[in-house]
């Protein structure tokens, strides 16, 4: 996805919700009886508008994201104007409550119908993300891979000490992190982090507590990432079926290789040295890759929040590479 429209959504958003914040907070603001209106308008209007030339037209996205939008520049009325009694703010603020019932009942009727695609799903893999994605793709299209990703990282997160290994009947699965630091070097930065988090917040709170609670808020959400990460790495190992070598990391990178596609494999005792075409997918277990495969044409791996690398070599790390290597060879 092209992250142009989003950055220019973003950067015309930030400098529309600093202008009116500058006007609602000069001193004569309250001597003009036709600014509280004006800021109103562009909250409600000229933002929507925005989202929608930028984002819902660049990205083919549903119109119905355009709610967010509304609501969003409700909030923000409401937050710039909190006790201005204008019309359009509470016909808007109207209009916003039928919606949101109205989105409701839409959201949950959707919900039911990628519940009964995701249980269609398992009976055929039990990959937990790809079957994810599989019942999410004909319900939200385009916003798939970011929505879900959030579900996953949450699933994992909160669920993965006691999921599963996502290890089909007929597969050979190889582990990637018992016999490195990988699960003590998560530990360490989490631990970290949370030390860091607090002082942060210690320190920029008596200057600055609304900062302080978004810099909590981010460093509360990395943390999230860093436990889902690991325990995707435990539940998701490399595996090896008949036809192909499925290689996971945790949240981040998935590929299924057919063998048929395999050019070679061989042991590595160092990193390689970076060419193009060379995904080192071995970064995020912190660790040393120890296998290298070659594919005999580029292949598509997969990454979260629809990322992708076009990669013709692939290096990895698992538990047993000769045990690996040996599977391969049959």
């Amino acid at each position: 996805m092209r992250l142009g429209p989003l950055l220019w959504f973003g950067g015309l958003a930030a400098l529309l919700v600093a202008v009116e914040y500058a006007v609602v907070h000069r001193a004569d603001f309250g001597q003009h009886p036709a600014l509280p209106p004006a800021v109103a308008f562009d909250l409600l209007v000229t933002l929507p508008a925005l989202f929608y030339f930028c984002l819902v037209r660049r990205y083919q996205l549903p119109l119905n994201t355009l709610a967010a939008a509304v609501g969003g520049g409700l909030a923000l009325s409401h937050w710039l104007l909190p006790n201005a009694d204008l019309p359009l703010v509470a016909w808007a603020g109207r209009v916003s409550a039928a919606a949101e019932v109205l989105t409701m009942g839409y959201l949950a009727v959707r919900l039911r119908r990628v519940l009964r695609a995701y249980q269609a799903g398992r009976l055929q893999s039990v990959d937990f993300i790809e079957n994810l994605l599989a019942a999410g793709q004909p319900v939200l299209g385009r916003l798939t891979e970011a929505v879900m990703t959030e579900v996953a990282l949450f699933r994992y997160a909160v669920l993965g000490g006691w999921a599963q290994a996502e290890v089909g009947p007929a597969d050979i699965a190889f582990s990637t992190h018992q016999k490195t630091g990988f699960v003590a070097m998560l530990a360490a930065f989490g631990g970290l982090s949370v030390v860091e988090m607090a002082a942060a917040h210690l320190v920029v709170g008596h200057w600055y507590p609304r900062v302080a609670w978004l810099l909590t808020g981010v460093s509360g959400y990395s943390l999230l990432w860093l436990l889902a990460h690991a325990q995707a790495v435990r539940c998701r190992p490399v595996v090896v079926s008949a036809t192909a070598v499925v290689v996971r990391v945790g949240l981040v990178w998935r590929v299924a290789i057919p063998k048929a596609q395999l050019s070679s494999a061989m042991l590595l005792t160092d990193v390689p040295t970076p060419t193009p075409g060379l995904l080192n997918a071995a970064k995020l277990l912190f660790t040393t890759p120890n296998l290298l495969l070659t594919l005999a044409e580029p292949q598509q791996v997969r990454g979260p929040y629809g990322l992708q690398r076009t990669v013709c070599q692939l290096a990895i790390y698992v538990d047993e590479p000769a045990a690996l290597l040996r599977q391969l060879a049959q």
